[in-house]
C-alpha cells in the first residue's frame, strides 16, 4: 500500500519529527479571546489530540490552524516555512488537509466524486485536465476508498447514506489529496459505537503508515486509546499537555473540562 504523503510503498516513516508548528497562537474578537497563547508542535507519524470542554477554544484553533480565520498573533510554519499568510484554498497544494464538525459532502455528486475532489484540491490545472482526458480513477483516489472501506459505495450519493459512512467518505476525501498533515474536528460526532471504534482503527493504522494527525474530539475514551499526546485547552488558553492518561488525570482538566475533581478520566 502506498504512504499517505505520496512516498515509496512500504517506508518506514521517521516519526518524531516536527513537521507543523503553532508559536504564541492567538484569535481575538474584540475583547473575547478565543484562542489566546497556544504552543503545539505536530510530529511526524503521530497524532495530537485537543481536548477541552465546549467553548474552550478547540476548534477556533483548528481554524487558526487551517487559515479559516486570521490570527491576532503568532507564528504557524510548515517544515520551518511560515504559511501564516496562506490562502486556506492553497493550504492543500502545502499538504495539509481537513474535515470538520458537520457533514460537507457535495449532495448532486456520488461517493466517487466526491472522494476525488480531495485529489482535485492537490493536483494542479493540467494535471486534471490529464486525468479527465484518461477518466481513470487516479491512484491517491483509490488508495483512499480502500482505507475507508467505501469501495462498495461509490455510486451512491450523500443522502443515501448514514451519517456514519458520510463521515468515513470526507476522511477518504481527505486523504485522497494526500497530505502530510490531517485535521480532524469531532470525526465521529453522532456516530454509535462500533462506528466510533472503526474510526479510531483507521486513524491509528493511518498513523502507523506515517499520517501526521490533529483530532479535536468529546470521546475521552477515544483521545485516550488513539492519541500519542494530548494537550488540554480551557478558557482560550493550554492547561496541560503530555501523555493523554496523564492529561486526563491532571487536576486542572478534570475541573473544567468534567467538571469536577477526582472523576479519573479514562479509567475503565
Amino acid at each position: 500500500m502506498t504512504a499517505v504523503d505520496g512516498g515509496a510503498a512500504g517506508a518506514a516513516p521517521v516519526t518524531g519529527q516536527a513537521v507543523l508548528e503553532g508559536r504564541d497562537v492567538a484569535v481575538h474578537y474584540g475583547g473575547i479571546k478565543a484562542v489566546d497563547g497556544v504552543d503545539l508542535t505536530l510530529e511526524t507519524g503521530r497524532i495530537l489530540g485537543i481536548l477541552g470542554p465546549n467553548g474552550s477554544g478547540k476548534s477556533t484553533l483548528l481554524a487558526a490552524l487551517t487559515r479559516l480565520v486570521p490570527l491576532t498573533r503568532g507564528r504557524l510554519t510548515l517544515d520551518g516555512a511560515d504559511y501564516g499568510r496562506t490562502p486556506p484554498s492553497r493550504l492543500a497544494h502545502r499538504g495539509i488537509a481537513r474535515t470538520f464538525q458537520t457533514v460537507r459532502l457535495l449532495p448532486d455528486l456520488t461517493v466517487l466524486g466526491n472522494v476525488q475532489l480531495g485529489a482535485d484540491l492537490r493536483l494542479g490545472r493540467g494535471a486534471r485536465l490529464r486525468e479527465l482526458v484518461r477518466r481513470s480513477v487516479p491512484p491517491a483516489v483509490q488508495e483512499a476508498i480502500e482505507r475507508t472501506g467505501v469501495g462498495d459505495l461509490l455510486d451512491l450519493r450523500p443522502g443515501e447514506l448514514s451519517y456514519g459512512t458520510a463521515r468515513k467518505v470526507e476522511i477518504a476525501r481527505a486523504l485522497a489529496g494526500r497530505p502530510r498533515v490531517l485535521m480532524l474536528d469531532e470525526p465521529t460526532a453522532g456516530m454509535n459505537q462500533p462506528e466510533r471504534l472503526e474510526v479510531a482503527g483507521l486513524l491509528r493504522r493511518l498513523r502507523d503508515e506515517g499520517l501526521t494527525q490533529l483530532l479535536v474530539e468529546h470521546d475521552v475514551s477515544m483521545m485516550v486509546d488513539t492519541c500519542d499526546r494530548l494537550l488540554a485547552m480551557n478558557q482560550g488558553r493550554p492547561i496541560a499537555e503530555g501523555a493523554p492518561r496523564e492529561v486526563v488525570r491532571d487536576p486542572a482538566v478534570q475541573e473544567a473540562y468534567l467538571g469536577k475533581r477526582g472523576h479519573r478520566a479514562g479509567d475503565r
